[in-house]
């Protein structure tokens, strides 16, 4: 069945849920540094880096998807000592990222998985292990914001 060819996506639209996106984000959100990760030496067959560096901080407005609370295990007693292991998801505008991340350093162009985001008001380190950049689904054709899932970083 053919599409109407009274209802297309127009950029007027595009350009509307864009502005109430980065509106709401500023409006319910907090201020979160995101951390990009260099990755130094790469071992080609594991995929890992033992020798990541985190040398700079970008100061976003991120929505904490769930306000009441982090989600994950929680905290557990082990034999080893205590253990945090919180999970959240936070949503950031594209044009956001592009405005603070991406115009300084051209090879970001979202966020990507193994970063940092340093979450002031509870003073948390959280790594990113996931980057939805399809959530919503297109909306008028588009695609406004990244859903970043992440969890309590571990240093080692």
């Amino acid at each position: 069945m053919p599409r109407n060819p009274y209802i297309r996506d127009n950029a007027n639209e595009q350009n509307l849920i864009e502005d109430l996106t980065v509106e709401v984000i500023r409006a319910m959100g907090r201020d979160v540094y995101y951390i990009p990760r260099t990755l130094n030496a790469q071992d080609a067959l594991y995929g890992e880096d033992s020798l990541s560096t985190f040398d700079a901080a970008y100061l976003l407005e991120m929505y904490h998807e769930d306000s009441n609370s982090f989600g994950g295990e929680g905290d557990i007693v082990s034999k080893f000592g205590i253990d945090v292991r919180d999970t959240a998801a936070f949503r950031v505008a594209r044009r956001t990222f592009e405005q603070y991340v991406t115009k300084k350093d051209g090879v970001l162009t979202r966020p990507n998985e193994g970063d940092l985001i340093y979450y002031p008001l509870s003073g948390s380190l959280f790594e990113i292990t996931f980057v939805e950049h399809e959530n919503p689904l297109y909306q008028a054709g588009a695609l406004y914001s990244f859903v970043i899932f992440v969890e309590t970083f571990v240093y080692n």
